[in-house]
């Protein structure tokens, strides 16, 4: 989850433009982009994910090249300088989920970066601040104190770890990665259109579209799954005022799951709430929609341990356990 000071949408909607650069910069860098990514996992395919933001704010992305995991280290950055790819230098003292977590701040008019990861063996969560200077990013130690009495600016990066097709760089997926980005990032929210199978049965359940992303209530999926090897356990803990995730373990219903109100006069903040997966504290993206929490299905999939495959045609989410 991005640890995140909750703001409300009014607010993350009125400060959105200025976190959008001044000159909106061409479009000459997404065809460049997707051969770079192609030539770069060809050449090392454990380099799998990738991530799109633009740290400088000049319009034109910085792309960071990720390993495969939870843990994987930043393999190489780019973006483009007048018309040709420039190479940026990777810090090594973060790992990739770093670049997949970034909330933005602002101090007197200026945009302070800052990521997050959780570290290897432990609970704790590290955050650093990210500077983009000269072709090299660095990534400084703060405390999340450092930064939390600033305005806090909804900011979505783009990342995806769907790029390969058969173990190969798949140019049709790159490209729709490429094409997915948007300079200006704005917090939105839309009821889901797509349909959610679990082991080939239509299951019904309601969801939102969060930037391009299928939320849905952990608790609805946790009753969808109960009966399946992939079963898990969703309870609140009072003493850490944390959302507990138990995985194979029998799911305790409270009521009201699998309720299919939509409400459209949507309120839509970023939960802070800390997220524990049996008894680690995770990174787990989630939005608090009109009193509910909502938590991105992959981000379900990998805590609870279940594949997760995607039919654009019929826009449908296959849940896979078995």
């Amino acid at each position: 989850m991005k640890k995140r000071f909750v703001v409300s949408l009014i607010l993350a909607l009125s400060l959105i433009s200025a976190i959008a650069p001044a000159n909106a910069a061409n479009e000459n860098w997404r065809d460049p982009f997707v051969t770079r990514i192609m030539k770069t996992i060809s050449q090392d395919p454990s380099y799998t994910d990738a991530v799109l933001t633009d740290l400088d704010r000049n319009g034109i992305p910085e792309v960071f090249i990720i390993k495969k995991g939870t843990y994987g280290k930043i393999g190489t950055g780019f973006t483009m300088t007048d018309n040709t790819i420039t190479e940026i230098e990777v810090p090594s003292n973060i790992i990739g989920e770093c670049l997949e977590n970034i909330d933005v701040y602002v101090k007197n008019d200026t945009y302070i970066f800052v990521g997050a990861e959780v570290a290897r063996y432990s609970s704790t969560i590290m955050y650093y601040k990210l500077v983009l200077a000269n072709n090299k990013l660095t990534a400084t130690r703060i405390n999340k104190s450092d930064v939390s009495p600033y305005a806090h600016i909804t900011y979505v990066d783009k990342y995806s770890n769907n790029l390969l097709d058969n173990g190969y760089p798949n140019r049709n997926k790159i490209y729709d990665f490429i094409a997915s980005y948007d300079m200006v990032n704005e917090i939105s929210a839309v009821r889901s259109v797509a349909n959610l199978r679990i082991n080939g049965e239509l299951a019904t359940v309601t969801g939102y579209t969060v930037n391009d992303s299928n939320y849905f209530k952990v608790r609805d999926i946790a009753m969808l799954m109960r009966n399946t090897s992939a079963k898990f356990n969703v309870s609140w803990d009072s003493e850490l005022e944390a959302i507990m995730i138990d995985t194979h373990s029998d799911y305790v219903p409270i009521g009201g799951e699998l309720s299919s109100d939509i409400d459209q006069d949507m309120n839509v903040v970023e939960n802070n709430t800390p997220i524990y997966v049996d008894g680690r504290r995770t990174a787990i993206t989630a939005y608090n929609i009109n009193g509910s929490s909502y938590f991105k299905i992959r981000d379900i999939a990998d805590a609870a341990g279940f594949e997760i495959q995607w039919d654009g045609g019929s826009q449908t989410i296959n849940l896979i356990t078995e």
